[in-house]
């Protein structure tokens, strides 16, 4: 059995590097912390490619659901630090694609011509009837790009939609340019990809700005998918940044002298860099293998998305913070680029689950099958006659 890429896999990674490395430069980059908009020509770009539609949550078969592709798009964004809101448009549009009602808005998303982002975080916010429909208040975080998407998905819980909390949740596209809504900058520390908190007052909620219709638990179907592909995405991020972090440092090594001498060439130095490599191969292996469960629908896909997440999210800090500390004094100034992978590592790291709380998952399965085997062992050892 073949496990590697296939021509046309290798040939999309290649495509891509090579667009980012001209289109999203360390220029570009710094430009963006300098003016936090998102450039439509990137816009335009990612569009043109159809590299924002391409999960497809309903595909099966030969094809999967585009999950590999994904990945291997959402490292090399990872490794050029990309300032557009990238895991959000893919896992976003794939759930909007389920639903006819939305057919219009996903293409338009799909086509460059609007921005969209995701709120994965729901502090209180929740809809009541009104004369019109109904009303949201409440606030909402972790929104990337929220000041410059057009609009925003989030699951709200909607009043008697269901017979408890979790039921009454609905996934809802939300207008960013409508009355009732305050965008407030969290500051969060990556500034190449900004988080915003969203506050809602009396914002007119129509119903056909539903997806997959009110309440009896849809809305926690699907927001739980997106969240499981954005996990994966953004594990995928977490390999590219330290893997350009790692590449980066090597290359600085075999330049900067010590004593006269390249510290490329001290001991020490090759084993903290092979140690780097070991982390960030074995993060690869990890993302690899969860997309193709996730593609594959295998059972082991939600499991294979925790361990992938909590390994590339320790391992991402621990790589960039590393690489920080190869480069010496120059890796703590503002012009050197180290500071800007090390950032964007520990954003990702605590998206969407963070190191522990994925790792009290794998422990709950690893606890839960250890009982499960214990059981079948107990049942035949009663059987055996003594």
């Amino acid at each position: 059995m073949f496990f590697g890429f296939s021509d046309e896999e290798k040939m999309l990674r290649r495509s891509v590097r090579d667009m980012f490395k001209s289109r999203n430069t360390p220029e570009h980059v710094r430009a963006f912390i300098e003016n936090p908009a998102i450039p439509k020509e990137m816009q335009k770009l990612l569009a043109s490619q159809g590299l924002l539609g391409i999960i497809d949550m309903e595909g099966s078969g030969e094809d999967g659901k585009g999950l590999m592709n994904a990945i291997l798009v959402a490292q090399e964004a990872g490794r050029h630090l990309l300032t557009y809101p990238l895991v959000e448009a893919m896992a976003g549009l794939a759930a909007l694609k389920t639903c006819r009602q939305q057919t219009r808005l996903a293409e338009e998303i799909e086509a460059g011509k609007k921005v969209l982002t995701v709120a994965w975080v729901n502090v209180d916010a929740k809809a009541k009837k009104s004369e019109d429909g109904y009303v949201l208040d409440g606030t909402l975080r972790e929104v990337p790009f929220a000041n410059e998407a057009d609009v925003i998905l989030a699951n709200v819980r909607v009043g008697g939609k269901g017979f408890t909390p979790e039921e009454e949740e609905t996934l809802v596209v939300i207008d960013t340019k409508s009355p009732g809504i305050a965008i407030r900058n969290s500051n969060s520390m990556d500034e190449t990809y900004p988080l915003y908190e969203i506050s809602l007052l009396n914002y007119p909620l129509k119903a056909e700005q539903v997806v997959k219709g009110f309440g009896m638990g849809k809305g926690r179907t699907l927001m739980d998918k997106m969240k499981q592909i954005g996990a994966l995405l953004i594990s995928a991020e977490l390999v590219g940044c330290s893997e350009r972090a790692l590449y980066e440092t090597v290359e600085y090594t075999k330049q900067r002298k010590q004593f006269g001498v390249l510290i490329g060439s001290f001991q020490a130095v090759k084993h903290l860099a092979a140690d780097m490599y070991l982390k960030v191969e074995s993060g690869k292996a990890a993302v690899e293998y969860a997309a193709w469960a996730a593609d594959t629908e295998n059972e082991e896909a939600e499991l294979a998305i925790s361990i992938a997440k909590s390994y590339t999210s320790e391992a991402g800090i621990q790589v960039c913070g590393d690489a920080i500390q190869m480069h010496g004094g120059i890796g703590f100034t503002w012009e050197n680029d180290m500071h800007l992978y090390f950032k964007r590592a520990r954003r990702s790291a605590a998206v969407l689950g963070d190191v522990y709380s994925h790792r009290e998952k794998i422990a709950k399965a690893a606890i839960d099958e250890g009982i499960s085997v214990q059981d079948k062992y107990s049942k035949r050892t009663e059987s055996v006659p003594v």
